[in-house]
Parts: C-alpha cells; structure tokens; sequence
C-alpha cells in the first residue's frame, strides 16, 4: 500500500475536527474559508442557516414538481428541509438521532419510507454534510472526513478537479471543486443511493449576515436537472431552536 506523507490536522473550530491530508489542502480550505466569511475566524460565528425561496425537483416519476421550500439548519445536529407545493408536503433531515423524513400527499395521504431508520438518517447526515461544504466550508462531525488534494486511496465519483478537495469518510465521498479566482466552492460530485453520479452547483453567492451564501443551488445527472433551489431570502444565525425541528 502507498504510503501517505505525514497527515496534517487541523481543528477547524470546536465541532470540526478534520483530517486534512496535504499542506495544499489546507491552504485551498483556508483561502475557501476566506473568500466565504471575509477571514479565517468567521466560520466559528456560524450557528445556524434559514434558507427560504422556492424549489424543483424529480417526484418518483422522474418529473419535476414545484413547490415552495425552507431550509433550517441547527449546527451541529439538527437539519430540515420542508418542500410544499400542489402536491402536498415533503421534508427530510433529522435532530440528533432521529429521522425526520416525511412524505404527504396533497390528500394527506402520508407515504411510509421503505428504508431502514439508520439508512435515513445515515442519508441525511449526508445531506447536510455536502450542504455545509458547498455553502460554507464547514466540515460536520457527524460524518468524519479526510480531505485531500491528491492520493485519494478510494474509489471516487466523476474525474479529478484542477482546483479540487476529495473528502472522504466512512460513508461518504465527494469532491469539491473551487474556483480558480475567488477560491469559492462552485460545485460538489457525488454519487446517489442507487450509484448515479451527481453535481451540486453552488451560485449566485451574495452578502449576508458577514458570509457569501449561494441563492441558487442545483443538482444535476448528466444533463438532467434533479434539484433546483432558487431562494429568495437567506439568514445567517437566525434564532432557531430545537422546537423548529420536528415531524
């Protein structure tokens, strides 16, 4: 086995734990930090998200439904996405170890999840990693990562960015990809449960509450778009509580 040269660790903030594998990592993950919060210190200020706007995405059929949607995010645990439109009610994430995913017709009819609880949550911590990543460079410790720029030793989705980060975990694997002049996190490829590749694009980056967040954020497979997030409103540490998170 290849070995790797000595690994450098950097405690990213009192949650953030992480790996990092090569010094050009960790200077392309601070110059990302950078470019997003205007310094190196502003992501420990961070401690909740609130995205609102309105939403697309694949129903089962594969077509796209339209909807309302609100995004809130808890650090370090907590996590939900709430989808409403003509065809009821979606949402999915979870408050500490409990799943709240949910699927409800316009009629009230409610869909039951054939996966297992661990698989669900497992899926959306994952969710929420790549959220955080692509949004703010903030590295969860409910999915331990090792981040690096080269040397990657697993199997992993889509072709080597020119200016990239793979971060890899137990169950977890994407890249990041920067871009070239903002060092701003642009994009995210990673593979679905059912082992399609996907691209998360992260843009139209403004200022608020002293970080640049994305209102536009759209998943694509190939050349078919998954999920559109267009928001109208984004609020950095809102005053949001554990009651916010709930079925």
């Amino acid at each position: 086995m290849r070995a790797f040269p000595p690994a450098v660790i950097t405690p990213l903030s009192a949650q953030e734990p992480v790996l990092l594998r090569d010094p050009k990592t960790k200077d392309l993950f601070s110059s990302a930090r950078i470019a997003i919060f205007g310094g190196p210190g502003g992501i420990a200020k961070l401690r909740a998200l609130r995205f609102q706007g309105r939403s697309r995405f694949a129903g089962s059929d594969g077509e796209l439904l339209s909807g309302t949607v609100d995004i809130r995010v808890l650090l370090p645990d907590r996590y939900l996405r709430i989808d409403t439109g003509s065809f009821g009610r979606r949402q999915s994430g979870y408050a500490g170890s409990q799943t709240l995913d949910r699927i409800e017709s316009a009629t009230g009819r409610v869909t039951p999840d054939p996966r297992r609880p661990e698989a669900i949550l497992q899926a959306d911590r994952s969710e929420l990693a790549r959220l955080m990543l692509g949004v703010a460079m903030y590295a969860s410790e409910e999915v331990p990562m090792k981040l690096q720029t080269r040397d990657t030793q697993i199997e992993m989705p889509g072709l080597p960015e020119a200016l990239g980060i793979d971060a890899t975990g137990d169950t977890f694997a994407a890249r990041i990809a920067f871009d070239g002049a903002s060092h701003l996190p642009v994009r995210l490829v990673f593979w679905s449960g059912d082992r399609t590749v996907l691209t998360t694009a992260f843009s139209d980056r403004r200022s608020a509450g002293g970080m640049k967040v994305p209102y536009r954020i759209v998943t694509t497979a190939g050349d078919r778009r998954v999920d559109e997030l267009l928001f109208d409103e984004v609020t950095v540490n809102p005053p949001l509580a554990k009651g916010d998170f709930t079925r």
